[in-house]
């Protein structure tokens, strides 16, 4: 595709944005906590993040002249100052005490005066400026590699640092901004993945797994440390980004969504991204001259995101519309600002190239104990990720926490085994709570009234099969309840055979939990079918959605045979097949 395509393309998606930002401005006059917010119709409150839609509103009342959009951008940061704190920083809302996100906001403002500001009348620049200073000098004094906080942050300062430090020729900032950098880049696995989101950020769980999130790797961390290297000219970090972009494009599906299943901020897993984050498109297009599967890598999930867009509104993953659910105003206002970015940067042709590599039949990755396998058309990850990121609990246990088929898109996707709200102000309630469920498939048990299921348990052990023709994986593991405590009885095996045929799942409990046992199988889709090779249907399959990562599913329950087995086997119908 060529590039004034890609643009006009881009562009189009980034009106629709904005012009729903406007839409859901406060208008207010009189009532300074709310008057020029954008309101959020899923969360019924303004998002105190939503100041950083100043640069997009900018990029494109520069780009169309349209006065709506400098109109919007003033409110809104006038209504960023409900944020202000008296040491300089931003909250994270008007009724939180996080200050981290001033790296962000110094970002956008930064961006909006560098590339814009000649929009704004002497004054008001003069404000915008006093605003970034303020910013700059908090995230120098507050925002350090000793500060507690999970390693995007430290990226985001190291960007915020270069481009505020090279903006005002202080080389204080500029070496903040390089020691960040080098502290971010000591925070990475033997396979090329960058860990940190966690507490602390070096920490590692019993099996010696490290906190990896591949939503914020892919829409924070990694395109900071790229847009650190750019600003302060670092070639070295820069060679290093580059890597660790190809090690992050193996976790990118062909459609363009991220696989985040096993990533420890699963709960905000939104399919194209993570809830909260910003997005790759910048970074990626603006690497494409080493590699032009970076550019194709930033379209095809860019296609994704305007596939998820309804009514000006990015959804917070594919089915949310269909499920009748709200769709919350932080992806786009987040999002918004990285398509701004691209533009502003120059948006490459987009060739016809493939994503870096094709997976090998089987990977494991010690440091998330994650089973990678792949045949034909089909990719799975199994589960034993032990990292556990308190209240957001994702699979492990030996579930298998993804399966995609390239005709029919993700058929497992699993983000919170339990949805919880881990960070109440940035999650949503579901609408529809009776059909709001786990995508988690797994054996669980009943038994005196509690629940007990394989995706509770943080020690099983996983072992990857070879087979002709595919690859297969085993876990053995043991139905335990919410706080990883096992039933007494309760060890069990599960048996995966991946083909280009489809999945083979067989798995054994206790014969004296047969009755009381089941596998329930959520599958996403229309187009998988299943069938049993040993056990029961026990119902008819229910229709259930989960927010994260944002899918409609039928939900299966199948009961082990009297020996406690239970087999079946997943595959695809063609399309136009009789149901």
């Amino acid at each position: 595709m060529k590039a004034e395509e890609a643009r006009r393309q881009i562009t189009d998606l980034l009106t629709q944005w904005c012009d729903a930002l406007v839409r859901l401005q406060a208008d207010l006059p009189g009532c300074a906590r709310l008057d020029g917010g954008i309101l959020c119709p899923a969360c019924g409150r303004i998002h105190g993040r939503c100041w950083e839609a100043v640069y997009p509103l900018m990029t494109l009342a520069h780009a169309n002249g349209d006065p709506r959009y400098l109109t919007a951008a003033k409110k809104l940061f006038a209504w960023g100052q409900n944020l202000r704190c008296a040491d300089g920083g931003s909250r994270n809302e008007v009724s939180s005490e996080w200050k981290g996100v001033t790296a962000f906001a110094a970002i956008a403002l930064c961006d909006a005066l560098a590339l814009h500001g000649d929009l704004l009348a002497p004054e008001e620049r003069r404000a915008w400026e006093a605003r970034l200073d303020e910013l700059g000098t908090w995230l120098f004094e507050h925002l350090t590699e000793r500060t507690p906080a999970y390693l995007n942050y430290y990226a985001a300062n190291a960007c915020a640092m270069a481009l505020i430090g090279r903006r005002s020729a202080n080389g204080a900032y500029l070496a903040l901004a390089k020691r960040l950098a080098a502290h971010c880049l000591r925070h990475v696995s033997g396979n090329g993945l960058i860990f940190g989101e966690g507490s602390p950020t070096h920490a590692v769980s019993p099996k010696g797994c490290a906190a990896i999130d591949f939503g914020y790797n892919a829409e924070e961390t990694l395109p900071c440390l790229t847009r650190y290297a750019q600003a302060a000219g670092d070639a070295e970090t820069l060679e290093r980004c580059v890597a660790l972009w190809r090690a992050q494009l193996a976790w990118m599906l062909p459609d363009g969504g991220w696989d985040n299943s096993v990533g420890t901020r699963a709960f905000k897993w939104t399919y194209w991204g993570s809830r909260t984050a910003d997005g790759c498109q910048a970074a990626l297009f603006s690497l494409s001259d080493a590699d032009p599967a970076f550019a194709q890598a930033a379209w095809r999930n860019f296609e994704l995101l305007r596939a998820c867009t309804q009514d000006g509104l990015l959804a917070g993953g594919p089915d949310y519309v269909r499920a009748g659910e709200p769709l919350c105003v932080h992806h786009t206002f987040c999002h918004a600002k990285v398509l701004a970015a691209a533009l502003d940067a120059g948006i490459p042709a987009i060739p016809c190239a493939p994503l870096p590599s094709e997976p090998p039949p089987f990977t494991f990755y010690p440091e998330l104990d994650v089973c990678r396998l792949a045949a034909g058309a089909w990719r799975m990850d199994v589960s034993g990720y032990d990292f556990r990121y308190p209240g957001a609990s994702h699979a492990t246990g030996g579930c298998v926490s993804l399966l995609w088929h390239a005709d029919a898109g993700p058929l497992i996707a699993v983000g919170m085994v339990d949805y919880a709200l881990r960070e109440p102000h940035n999650q949503q309630l579901p609408q529809h709570s009776e059909a709001h469920r786990s995508l988690c498939p797994r054996l669980e048990a009943t038994v005196q009234g509690r629940r007990y299921g394989q995706q509770y348990c943080t020690e099983a052990r996983l072992s990857c099969l070879p087979m002709s023709g595919g690859a297969g994986a085993r876990a053995e593991t043991a139905l335990c309840d919410e706080t990883g405590a096992a039933l007494p009885g309760g060890a069990c095996t599960l048996e995966y055979r991946l083909s280009a045929a489809g999945l083979t799942v067989c798995g054994q409990v206790d014969p004296a939990l047969a009755g009381s046992a089941s596998f329930v199988l959520p599958l996403i889709g229309d187009r998988a079918t299943v069938r049993i090779r040993t056990g029961t249907l026990q119902s008819a399959p229910a229709a259930i959605f989960n927010l994260s990562p944002g899918f409609c599913a039928k939900e299966y329950w199948i009961a082990p045979d009297l020996s406690g087995c239970v087999c079946f086997t997943i595959n695809v119908e063609e399309k136009g097949a009789r149901k």
